[in-house]
This record gives structure tokens, C-alpha cells and sequence, in this order.
């Protein structure tokens, strides 16, 4: 047995290499033609990136990542609501 997993994005890559060190075999089913850098940013919160540094990647994140300052919240009008 196995498991697929469609999506080969950010979660769907970090399962599959999660999945494959528990011993669990797995496919990754993906649309798109090819894996390509798209030009955004990701925010990843401090549960993801525990996850992204427990399988080794902690050095590599480091080296592209720029650090959060500071994460605010506002509403549809602009109006502020926590930070």
C-alpha cells in the first residue's frame, strides 16, 4: 500500500519527504508540466518551518529566507486588528 498525495507543492513535497523517512511509500501527483520558481513569497509560521528544519533544511532555508518583522492583521476597510 501507499499513499498519493496530489499537489506537489510546499505541503505536498514536505509529506512526501516526511512520508518517505517514516518508511511509508508514497507518489506525488502534480499538473503542472514542471516545477518552476513562480516569483511569490511564502510565509511559513513557526510550526512549518519546525517541520522544514526536522527534515535538514533548516541551513538552506536560512541562506534564501528573509526574516518576519513583524505579521499584521487588518480588515477589508484597512483597519488594523492585531499584530
Amino acid at each position: 500500500m501507499e499513499v498519493l498525495i496530489i499537489g506537489a507543492g510546499i505541503g505536498g513535497l514536505t509529506l512526501g519527504l516526511m512520508l518517505n523517512r517514516a518508511g511509508i511509500a508514497c507518489r506525488i501527483f502534480e499538473a503542472a508540466p514542471e516545477l518552476k520558481a513562480v516569483g511569490v513569497g511564502i510565509n511559513l509560521l513557526p510550526h512549518a518551518s519546525r517541520e522544514l528544519c526536522a527534515l535538514g533544511l533548516e541551513e538552506a532555508l536560512a541562506k534564501v529566507a528573509v526574516i518576519t518583522r513583524e505579521y499584521c492583521f487588518f480588515n477589508r476597510f484597512g483597519q488594523f486588528i492585531y499584530s
